[in-house]
Parts: structure tokens; C-alpha cells; sequence
């Protein structure tokens, strides 16, 4: 482990703290936000469900944007830096707001940032990441990412209790570490020089993006993106999932963020080692085809689930599906699109994946109002079940 991990490039490492900070700076209002939303602003499960689709959309639209750019300039720091930039000034305009579209104008801006960030910063990681361990490079990056989420998750915890639930003081206190990722990309991140696909070196200054180039992807590639829709549709969101284990168990608000560290530390754990196996074993798809099966696990947990035991189970399990997959969608996606490609392969994954989740809030929300929360995961289930199915129909045809 030790010599895998002495032989990751050290701008990597960098874009794995970086996302450490970010994520430890967001779960600590995403953590209390869904409870925030219903118990003291008193949001309907429909609107919440919106609110989340929405913001999650927005973040993965601009990570397609995000990443034709960065292609077209062949500059990904520039932007990965005005993402963070984003994320930071969006910090106090979440703890000044104290009703729904304040809020949901300052999620917008925060998850814009997140997505501007996020496809420079994957493409970063494929630039530098070695042959050879490709997968293991996004895992270590996917698993510094789930520890800043623990480690927020905890700090807003631990702020809830010493200010007596002061959901304002938390959210300002998250601009810190917000602060600190963008020093970290200004002064320690680097971009590597690109050759383009032609096989000329890259001198000149812009990379032009035409829709030829989007055709020449390939069709494994648009396979991906088809399995990649199938899943992300049957997936309900962290703030629904946290007002669900609070209203079981009837959990006091400061606990709220607990809910989330088995989460992300079973996401944190299982993404090296599972990108680590999929550049060993080369066939990435049975390891999606687990992750899915695992993500069908925790539904069941949620719905017939009662106890702590249980709801324990299920966060490991949903953070355990995280960490598979979203380390190894990324690899696969540089496995299979041209070099100078590599970030508008990922944007439009993350457009596919933008559309499915805010499909998915939208249904999971209304079906929580029209029923209850355990009737979301009833349904949701039962699209993770079409998406095995459409999973194995597409390694299928791959092989053939």
C-alpha cells in the first residue's frame, strides 16, 4: 500500500486534499441542511426533493461545461480554481439566508462552483495519474474526498452542540476550510502538458472542440453513459436519507450529522481498494455490477430497518456503493476517450448523471409527501433493480 501510494504524482495528492477541504467545508451545512429545510423552515419532502435534484443538476451541468472548457483552453487549473473560488463565496450567502430561495439561490451557487471544479479536477487526475494505476489515483482522490466529509460531518456535530443548534455559526464556520482549498490550488496545483490525439504536440493555445470529436467517443463510451442514467435515477438523496434516520429513531438535531460519517467513511475506505482491484483485475464492470447489488442492499436495510443496528448497515452499505462506483466510473471513462478528450468525456457523463438525479429527487420527493419517506426507498429499489438489469445487458453487448 505504502509503495503504491509513494508512486502517486504529488500534484494528485494535492487535488486530494483539496478535495478534502471542499468536502469538509460542504458536509458541514449539507449535513444539517435537509433538517434545517423541514423542521425549522418547514419545506415540504416534494420541495426538498426539488431543492436537492435541482442543485445536483445544476452542479453536474457545469461540470460538462466545466470540462469542454478546460479541454478547449487546455488550462484545467484556471478553472478548477474558479470553482473553488465559487464554493467559498457561497459559504455566507448560505448562513445570511434564513428562508427557501435565499437558500436556494446560494445552493445553486455553491453546486455551480462544485461542478466548475470537479471535471477539471478529475482531468487533472487522469492527466498526471500513471498507466498502470489509473483507477487507484481517482480512489485515493474519491477517499480523501469521503474523509473531509467525515471530518465535517463530526465538526458539525460537535458545532451544533456547543452553540445549542445555531445552524447560522455552523455554516459560517465552514467557509475555513473553503478558504484553505483555494490556497491549496492557487499555489500547489499544476496542469501537464497535453499532446493532441493527431499525435502533435500541443504548442498551440487553444484546443477547438467540435462535434465530430463528441461522435468519435466511441459507442463503449455511450454505453457507459446509458448504465451510468440507469443508476444514478435510483438513487434518493443524502437529505432525504438523513430525515428518514432521524424521524426512525428520533434522533435529537445535532446528531443529524452523525448519520452521515458511517456513510462517508465506508465510501472513504472502499475507494482505494477498490480502484486498486479494478486496475489488477482489468474488468471494471464486475465491480459496478457489486456496487449496484451493495446500493440494492441498503435500500432494503432503509425500508425494513428499525433500529440503529440497522440504519448503521445501511449507511455502510450506500457509502460502500458511492466508493465503488465513483472511483471507477472516471477511470473507465479515460480507459476509453482519446487523451485530449478526457474532460469532455467526463462532462458529459456528469450531464447524464445530472438529468438522472434530478428526475430522481423529484420523484423520491413527491412519493415521500403522496406516502412516506420508507415508500422513496421502496421505489427507489425497484430503479436499482432496472439498473442491474440494464447493467448486465450492456457487458453484454460490450463483449460482443
Amino acid at each position: 500500500m505504502l509503495k503504491v501510494f509513494l508512486e502517486i504524482p504529488n500534484t494528485i495528492k494535492v487535488v486530494g486534499c483539496v478535495s478534502f477541504l471542499i468536502n469538509a467545508s460542504t458536509l458541514m451545512i449539507f449535513s444539517l441542511f435537509g433538517l434545517y429545510l423541514h423542521d425549522r423552515l418547514h419545506i415540504d419532502f416534494s420541495k426538498i426533493g426539488f431543492l436537492d435534484g435541482a442543485i445536483e443538476a445544476s452542479s453536474f451541468i457545469m461540470k460538462i461545461f466545466s470540462g469542454i472548457v478546460s479541454d478547449f483552453l487546455m488550462n484545467r487549473k484556471c478553472i478548477f480554481l474558479l470553482g473553488a473560488i465559487c464554493l467559498f463565496v457561497a459559504k455566507p450567502l448560505e448562513a445570511i439566508a434564513t428562508n427557501y430561495w435565499p437558500l436556494f439561490q446560494a445552493k445553486i451557487l455553491e453546486r455551480i462552483g462544485n461542478g466548475l471544479q470537479s471535471t477539471p479536477r478529475d482531468a487533472i487526475v487522469g492527466d498526471w495519474a500513471p498507466k498502470e494505476c489509473k483507477a487507484t489515483c481517482f480512489g485515493l482522490r474519491q477517499s480523501l474526498a469521503a474523509l473531509g466529509a467525515v471530518i465535517g460531518s463530526i465538526m458539525a456535530a460537535v458545532l451544533m452542540k456547543s452553540s445549542n443548534n445555531d445552524y447560522q455559526f455552523v455554516f459560517w464556520m465552514a467557509t475555513i476550510p473553503s478558504f484553505l482549498s483555494v490556497l491549496l490550488i492557487v499555489f500547489f496545483v499544476k496542469d501537464k502538458k497535453q499532446c493532441s490525439t493527431a499525435g502533435k504536440s500541443a504548442q498551440r493555445k487553444y484546443r477547438k472542440i467540435t462535434f465530430s470529436d463528441i461522435r468519435n467517443l466511441g459507442t463503449r463510451y455511450w454505453i457507459l453513459i446509458g448504465v451510468a442514467c440507469s443508476y444514478m435515477v435510483a438513487k434518493v438523496s443524502e437529505s432525504i436519507v438523513i430525515l428518514h434516520i432521524v424521524s426512525t429513531l428520533q434522533l435529537p438535531e445535532y446528531m443529524a450529522p452523525m448519520c452521515m460519517i458511517c456513510y462517508q467513511l465506508a465510501s472513504s475506505f472502499i475507494s482505494l481498494p477498490a480502484g486498486m482491484i479494478s486496475d489488477k483485475i482489468k474488468s471494471r464492470e464486475n465491480l459496478f455490477i457489486t456496487g449496484i447489488t451493495v446500493f440494492l442492499l441498503s435500500d432494503l436495510l432503509f425500508i425494513f430497518g428499525n433500529s440503529v443496528l440497522f440504519m448503521v448497515l445501511a449507511l455502510v452499505c450506500l457509502g460502500s456503493y458511492i466508493g465503488v462506483t465513483q472511483s471507477i466510473f472516471p477511470a473507465k471513462i479515460i480507459d476509453i476517450v482519446p487523451a485530449d478528450l478526457k474532460g469532455t468525456g467526463i462532462g458529459i457523463f456528469n450531464l447524464a448523471c445530472a438529468l438522472s438525479l434530478f428526475a430522481g429527487g423529484i420523484i423520491f420527493g413527491h412519493i415521500a409527501d403522496a406516502f412516506s419517506l420508507r415508500h422513496a426507498f421502496i421505489a427507489s429499489s425497484g430503479f436499482a433493480v432496472v439498473s442491474l438489469i440494464v447493467l448486465l445487458f450492456s457487458k453484454r453487448q460490450a463483449r460482443r
